[in-house]
């Protein structure tokens, strides 16, 4: 859509300037064209990110055939204030994470209460009896970047808990008329640990 309205906007100019016109010429795009997310203002995005990252921690802490811990129901929920785009690969190789802005938090832990977003994953890990677990009985999430368009996005997740209790999975969100984000499955590769 951006390509298609600079060409227009190029093409305008100079059927203006080759014809003599000297007024100047004005192209604007409407509010409510159907723009990428490239387009958007940046608080349309965090609303959408934080919609997006509310049902996909829903749909984790609340499916223990997901979250592989079936007797559980965690008292803490640490997520890291980055996004990283391969959260959901045990084997990735650690990126930058792309921070989670203050309103998208604010967001999520005014409709989650058990979450509590940190820094750093060394804060909320101890070691005991040789293995790394998350005090607090909790359980520390790592969100991927949520990857896709204003219909459907990808967003990856690790929940760990112990050196035994991990998992990595992606989950697909489709964006529904009338009631907006809702978690539909999940794709590609799922592993525990």
């Amino acid at each position: 859509m951006r390509r298609m309205l600079v060409i227009a906007i190029v093409a305008g100019l100079l059927a203006a300037a080759t014809a003599g016109c000297a007024r100047e010429t004005e192209v604007s795009a409407s509010p409510t064209a159907d723009a990428s997310a490239g387009d958007r203002p940046a608080e349309a995005e965090e609303a959408k990110e934080a919609e997006v990252y509310v049902q996909v921690l829903r749909r984790y802490l609340g499916t223990p055939s997901e979250n592989s811990f079936p007797d559980r129901t965690f008292e803490t929920v640490y997520v890291l204030d980055q996004a990283y785009p391969d959260a959901s690969d045990p084997m990735g190789k650690p990126e930058r994470g792309e921070p989670i802005g203050p309103d998208t938090r604010h967001q999520i832990t005014s409709a989650l209460a058990r979450v509590a977003f940190i820094p750093d994953r060394t804060a909320v890990i101890e070691t005991r009896n040789g293995c790394a677990q998350v005090k607090d009985d909790g359980i520390l999430i790592t969100l991927a970047t949520v990857n896709g368009d204003d219909h459907e996005v990808r967003v990856g997740i690790n929940g760990f808990v112990a050196c035994l209790g991990a998992t990595w999975l992606t989950y697909v969100v489709h964006n529904e008329p009338g009631s907006g984000w809702r978690v539909t499955g999940t794709t590609g590769p799922m592993a525990i640990s």
